[in-house]
């Protein structure tokens, strides 16, 4: 089957009456919601410093009082509704925008992700190794957000001083990236949701990274699974059809 069948299969994503109400369910509690509260904590700080008035030290209890949690609670608000709708945003594109495949060299691609990382790699001691990544034959674009969405992952979930390796391996009919990370793991109940729209174990994170890795592998004609251990890290398998290069 190649991609342009493939891609037709993405019509399934759009038709799911499952999926819509889903969608609906968390724009509704993501979204509204939090700009209802965000809403009343404007209104009360703006009633808080008209009662004040000119008066500089009342001005000054306001600012130093609650607003600057009420400012990184919005702050958070506002960068969890900005992953939903990117997330979001990112699934409609693998269900409609045609893909541009070509030769890529995966470790060329893994060297330009790594190198934005390179400030939490160091601040969280996380070491990374990345060997034998092969030539494969997939949409650049796609693949980089896919190898990003991967990396800041585990990123995300490994401590202090982990490790995090990269490799491909060469099966029946494709290629396979291996992302290993030593990070916490999850448990039975997390691993068989974890590729779902809107899950994640951290409330801060929209959850949409690894279903949007799921969708672009799925309009390439590909697949992700992993492996998990709780408290001792996660393997992810991204398989894509491999292209003889001579063909």
């Amino acid at each position: 089957m190649n991609m342009k069948e493939n891609k037709k299969q993405g019509e399934t994503f759009s038709i799911s009456k499952q999926n819509v109400a889903q969608l609906m369910s968390v724009f509704s509690h993501d979204l509204r919601n939090p700009l209802i509260n965000m809403n009343a904590l404007l209104s009360d700080m703006q009633m808080s410093l008209s009662d004040a008035g000119n008066d500089s030290t009342a001005i000054c209890d306001v600012v130093q009082g609650d607003l600057p949690e009420s400012l990184e609670m919005m702050t958070d608000v506002i960068t969890h509704m900005n992953g939903l709708v990117s997330g979001v945003n990112d699934i409609y594109h693998c269900m409609f925008d045609d893909l541009e495949p070509e030769y890529i060299q995966l470790s060329e691609l893994v060297e330009r992700v790594l190198a934005r990382q390179q400030e939490v790699l160091q601040d969280k001691d996380i070491s990374v190794t990345a060997r034998e990544l092969s030539v494969i034959w997939a949409d650049p674009l796609a693949m980089e957000r896919i190898v990003t969405a991967l990396l800041e992952n585990a990123l995300h979930f490994t401590p202090t001083g982990g490790h995090i390796s990269l490799h491909t391996e060469k099966r029946s009919g494709v290629d396979v990236l291996v992302v290993r990370d030593s990070g916490v793991g999850m448990s039975e109940g997390d691993f068989k949701r974890v590729f779902q729209p809107f899950f994640s174990t951290d409330k801060k994170r929209a959850g949409m990274g690894l279903a949007v890795v799921k969708s672009l592998l799925q309009a390439h004609g590909g697949q992700i699974w992993c492996e998990s251990t709780l408290g001792a890290g996660s393997i992810f398998y991204i398989a894509l059809p491999n292209q003889d290069l001579d063909t």
